[in-house]
């Protein structure tokens, strides 16, 4: 199943937008992109607050339980409990103020 990670600068607001259809469960591939998202904003002086937002009922349930299932070796174990701690790091780094909603 895809989902996807999409932002927009609106009146010096960057919004990070992100679904996946398992309930906003995150693979590995939207965790990157997600990161890589509050890096940009995080670095465009045109944006002075990032919001951070889901579509769908849930904001988040976690990350994919069939990338956990698939995990076969320690480096793919390594790379899958990463995935939340690199969004977390690149949000503490981040120098705008990120709002959840």
């Amino acid at each position: 199943m895809e989902g996807y990670v999409k932002s927009e600068i609106v009146n010096h607001i960057g919004t990070i937008t992100f679904h996946h259809p398992q309930s906003n469960s995150m693979p590995r591939k939207l965790l990157q992109e997600l990161t890589n998202e509050v890096v940009v904003l995080g670095g465009n002086n045109n944006v002075h607050v990032i919001v951070l937002r889901s579509e769908g009922s849930v904001f988040c349930s976690g990350a994919s339980f069939d990338e956990l299932a698939a995990i076969s070796n320690e480096t793919e174990g390594l790379d899958f409990f990463s995935g939340f701690a690199t969004v977390i790091n690149a949000m503490r780094k981040c120098p705008k103020f990120i709002i959840a909603r």
